[in-house]
């Protein structure tokens, strides 16, 4: 990117990085109004801005202004780039995704909820494990709630045990198909959280 040439509209661009930033902003001092109000334009990027006159050579580095540190986002220290964590390995998302639905039968929504807030961004696996188990137990809970106000005409004692089963045969069936890393939509859960689910192939694997 020639920082000549920018336009007001090339600033709408959120991936243009500090370094970059303040380069535009010493060949178009024109445009500093709009650099300023960048995501990436940190506060000594902005104070960089501010104290440079608009009459600043393209070729001014601006060392002056930095202390001598590296630019936002360049080299070691506190504006080191952030780095991803890398995806789950395959036996962790195995081990994981059984933990979290016999984790429900002991801890409720708790386990999926820890489970999928964890991994949610590293595995596409766990990420749909955790928003079917989620939306079962909450929806478990709820159904408890409506059967201890039917227990006044008896027939909640019945939907209350009927609940506790689905739950314990839910899980383990849950739990059988993480130990494949297959995401199992629970039967009779309100989908709260939405998944995207689908047909597994004969024969397949989710990867």
């Amino acid at each position: 990117m020639n920082p000549s040439n920018v336009s007001a509209d090339d600033l709408n661009d959120p991936t243009i990085d500090a370094e970059t930033l303040r380069e535009i902003a010493i060949a178009r001092p024109d445009l500093r109004g709009l650099i300023l109000q960048h995501p990436n334009c940190h506060a000594e990027l902005a104070n960089f801005i501010q104290d440079t006159p608009e009459g600043t050579p393209p070729g001014y580095s601006g060392e002056q202004t930095y202390g001598g540190q590296p630019p936002y986002g360049y080299g070691a220290g506190p504006y080191a780039p952030y780095a991803p964590q890398p995806p789950v390995s395959v036996s962790d998302e195995k081990t994981w995704g059984v933990l979290m639905h016999i984790g429900s039968l002991f801890l409720g929504f708790l386990a999926p909820l820890i489970v999928w807030l964890i991994y949610r961004d590293r595995s596409q696996t766990l990420d749909q494990q955790g928003r079917t188990a989620l939306n079962w137990q909450i929806s478990a809970v709820i159904y408890a709630v409506v059967s201890s106000v039917l227990m006044f005409i008896l027939v909640g004692f019945v939907t209350l045990f009927a609940v506790a089963v689905l739950d314990i045969v839910f899980c383990i069936i849950a739990a059988v198909k993480a130990g494949d890393r297959e995401a199992w939509r629970y039967p009779l859960s309100i989908p709260f959280l939405r998944d995207s689910i689908e047909p597994r192939p004969q024969g397949g694997q989710y990867y």
